[in-house]
């Protein structure tokens, strides 16, 4: 399938998109905050409290391309009043919002009261693209069905609106803003006031004023600021009186957001043009994983008066699956032993899966059998930092068959009769059974079914079985598997290869029941017509019903509905690169499972890794501070977060010492700075002679002498912006911090930097020119860090790559005349070999 993202450039890392589950965990108690999804199997078990709506059968026996969440089911352990979020990075191409929600109108019959069911005909749809191996691509969708209506946003305005909407901003009575007088003292006429437009924010040249009550469209978002797309036709007035200002002279100028005299100075809008209508903006809004889509939308039932809020989440592509999963496969086969090519891909070397084949032996204890050992009846696939998590690895202690010592791991599974066991296993080379570490580009235990299926969306090879199956017919085996349609007899030999196949309906049917089916189904990828495509076909399904009932008005309803659902023939015109309607699915959450690594989080275990030597309580206060800033500081992909701590490893050492030493060599001091070249009896009086810390006349160095070592090395030096030695600038603005941040001028710019993401620290403004040794303590420590990180652009230098090439261009800036370069490409590769930071 064509991808409208550009291809990566020869050598440049391969584009991963980020993955996120669709919800959050729900906080515990009342003042509990809701926690990040991990854990694959965590959010199956969530699922479980589902009625209906589970992928790939529903309980009633139908086709189902996607999962349910609803209010009343899996809702009651999920996040919901933070939404449903975006499950990759993508771009949104296409979406639906209703004013307020349609409803479904059945009249009262046969002693039964009328029903009014609203219900959500709000969508998003989302288009992702990943590469593997070099120069393969694929390209999927992620759709998110009954999303809630613009009136529930309006009536709790707590809740956030999605970002990608095609909302405008109207300057509000709050805006006060007027033309400067004249060159004479002509003075502007009193209605003319508004809203300053500026060149660039905050303090930019004054472009024109916006009149109260004008509608504007926004390009960016940055804080409290806005960048103007377009003006629909806003009669601007100019920032002097008397001027004239060119209507055009607004775009891309930027407007303030926030708050001003008393109220806010523009409010947020949906123009009726985005309101109740499929939306394909002419250029996709980007999106990131985690962020929000929508929340669940009313979706009443036909039959019965009774609320209900839920959302339909799915994930789809074409044909282009097989081919883009052989080649992963065959790539790892050929490749995936070898880290220096996953180098050249700029990916880690590190597989991230553990996999546990069936009738697997689980050890009582790492490297003992033991007594009444039991065996695995299904198989486990399961990420290894989630199992790192729950159960420290044990580390052989004499090298197993295959001459390495490996990690044993302790692992939950289920026996032959699905009874809960556990025990340990060796990660590879495992006597017991098949056991091996595994990459996610594989697609582990992923398997593709494309047999023939009824488009009316029935189990059932005929839409009669179907009817039969519902209404209890008396007829020979209803529920067999024969009598299944092709597509669904496929499913249930994946799913129960020893099954007899006598109850094969009644089984997909409850599949989402077990944890482990629920597992195995969820890395079925199956090619069926989508439901929103092609609302006729139900029409067929209906007709056989009312053959046996009698003519229904649910039913009747039910097409109307339908027909208002569909929209994929309103979206395919313009969004040339979605396929036909009979298309792959895949398992949203089996999806997210084997690519998502989680948010990333620093740990204390990581940082003693890297910092032997130092401190615990200090190592955990740095990561904490790391992990509560991870995307202000720009360290949100491992590529990053390795080159930045090859560095800070050479700057600060083992010990992560924040403060910089000055306990030099008389002779060191001559031939390495200025100052001391030219006064040479300084240098002699002030560093050691032969032995480290013992001066020439015997005396330990001692305070007075750094503080004179420091006022030599870096007084006077105008790009440091330091004064002269007596100034003792030297000293007070020495390198501290985990990048040894130097000089005056430094700390009065990473206090500007400091000032600028109040959102971020609130309340704390600081300034650390005057106070340079708060730079000491471990927070500020990281920040000075995260600033000169930022500040000097190497978040891009970083993601050029994992070469040592690299890493010296990055060294350059931290430290242009170090001696340590190839110490830092060494910290790189010892860092990232290792998989520290994935």
């Amino acid at each position: 399938m064509a991808n409208t993202t550009p291809p990566n450039p020869p050598g440049a890392p391969l584009k991963q998109p980020g993955f996120a589950f669709p919800f959050r965990r729900k906080g515990q108690g009342n003042a509990g905050s809701s926690a990040d999804f991990t854990d694959e199997h965590d959010f199956h078990k969530v699922l479980r409290q589902e009625p209906s709506g589970c992928y790939s059968v529903s309980g009633k026996g139908m086709w189902h391309g996607g999962i349910h969440v609803t209010e009343a089911g899996a809702g009651r352990s999920l996040d919901l009043k933070n939404g449903v979020r975006c499950i990759a990075e993508g771009e949104v191409v296409a979406w639906r919002v209703n004013r307020a929600y349609p409803v479904s109108e059945i009249p009262a019959e046969n002693g039964k009261p009328a029903i009014s069911a609203p219900y959500s005909t709000g969508f998003a749809l989302v288009r992702h693209s990943m590469e593997f191996p070099r120069g393969t691509t694929l390209t999927f969708f992620s759709l998110y069905m009954h999303l809630q209506d613009l009136a529930g946003y309006e009536s709790d305005t707590s809740q956030p609106k999605p970002a990608y909407w095609s909302t405008q901003f109207k300057v509000t009575g709050f805006a006060w803003d007027k033309p400067h007088a004249g060159p004479n003292g002509q003075v502007a006429p009193a209605e003319q006031q508004g809203l300053r437009i500026r060149a660039t924010r905050p303090h930019g040249t004054i472009l024109g004023i916006l009149p109260q009550g004008a509608q504007v469209s926004l390009s960016k978002r940055e804080g409290d600021w806005g960048q103007l797309k377009d003006t629909h036709g806003a009669q601007l007035f100019a920032p002097t009186a008397g001027a004239y200002v060119n209507p055009d002279a607004a775009i891309n100028g930027w407007i303030f957001l926030g708050k001003e005299n008393g109220g806010p100075v523009v409010e947020e809008i949906m123009p009726d043009s985005s309101l109740d209508r499929v939306v394909v903006p002419s250029t996709p809004v980007p999106i990131k994983a985690g962020e929000l889509i929508g929340h669940l939308g009313r979706y009443d039932s036909l039959s019965q008066q009774t609320a209900s809020r839920m959302v339909h989440i799915e994930v789809f592509c074409d044909d282009s699956i097989k081919s883009f999963m052989e080649q992963g496969r065959t790539w790892i086969s050929n490749n995936g032993a070898h880290p220096d090519r996953w180098q050249q891909l700029g990916l880690p070397s590190a597989p991230t899966i553990l996999r546990v084949d069936r009738n697997t032996t689980l050890y009582g204890r790492a490297e003992r059998q033991g007594q009444d050992a039991k065996q695995t009846g299904v198989i486990l696939v399961t990420a290894l930092a989630e199992l790192a998590k729950h159960h420290e690895p044990h580390v052989e202690r004499e090298p197993g068959p295959d001459g390495y010592k490996r990690h044993w791991w302790h692992v939950d599974s289920a026996d032959v009769q699905g009874k809960a066991i556990d025990g340990w296993v060796r990660e590879e080379s495992f006597a017991g059974g098949r056991v091996t570490r595994e990459f996610a580009q594989k697609w582990v235990g992923f398997q593709i079914l494309w047999d023939a299926h009824d488009p009316t969306h029935t189990m059932f090879a005929t839409t009669k079985a179907f009817v039969d199956h519902a209404s209890g017919a008396d007829v020979p085996e209803p529920a067999a598997l024969g009598k299944l349609s092709p597509l669904m007899a496929s499913i249930y030999r994946a799913l129960y290869p020893t099954g007899d196949g006598s109850r094969a309906a009644g089984d997909l049917c409850a599949a989402a029941e077990d944890p482990w089916t629920a597992l195995r189904m969820s890395r079925l990828i199956i090619r069926h017509e989508s439901e929103w495509a092609n609302p006729d076909k139900w029409k067929q399904l209906i007709a056989e019903i009312e053959k046996q009932t009698g003519p229904q008005v649910q039913h009747e309803a039910e097409q109307r509905r339908i027909e208002k659902l569909v929209w994929w023939d309103d979206v395919k015109p313009h969004v040339t690169d979605l396929p036909g309607s009979d298309v792959f699915h895949i398992h949203p959450i089996g999806l997210v499972g084997n690519f998502c690594k989680g948010k990333f989080q620093f740990t204390l275990a990581m940082m003693q890794r890297l910092f032997p030597h130092a401190d615990r309580d200090v190592l955990q206060e740095v990561a904490d501070e790391l992990n509560a800033h991870l995307e202000a500081y720009k360290l949100d992909t491992p590529l990053r977060r390795t080159h930045f701590f090859a560095q800070v490893m050479q700057e600060t050492g083992p010990s992560l010492s924040r403060e910089e030493g000055f306990v030099w060599k008389a002779s060191s001091l001559i031939s390495s700075f200025s100052y001391f070249h030219h006064h040479p009896d300084q240098a002699n009086g002030h560093g050691y002679h032969q032995i480290k810390g013992i001066k020439a006349d015997g005396t330990h160095m001692s305070q007075a002498d750094f503080e004179a070592i420091a006022n030599g090395a870096y007084g006077g030096r105008t790009e440091l912006g330091n004064g002269d030695y007596a100034s003792g600038d030297g000293w007070r603005y020495r390198g501290r911090g985990l990048k040894q941040l130097t000089g005056r001028a430094n700390y009065r710019t990473f206090s500007r930097w400091h000032a600028t993401l109040q959102n971020e620290w609130p309340g704390e403004v600081l300034d650390f020119e005057e106070n340079p040794d708060l730079l000491v303590q471990p927070k500020y420590a990281v920040r000075s860090a995260a600033y000169f990180w930022v500040a000097h652009n190497l978040p891009a230098k970083a993601d050029k790559g994992a070469s040592a090439q690299q890493v010296n261009a990055i060294t350059a800036i931290v430290n242009l005349n170090a001696d340590s370069y190839a110490a830092r490409v060494s910290n790189f590769n010892t860092i990232y070999s290792r998989g520290d930071f994935n």
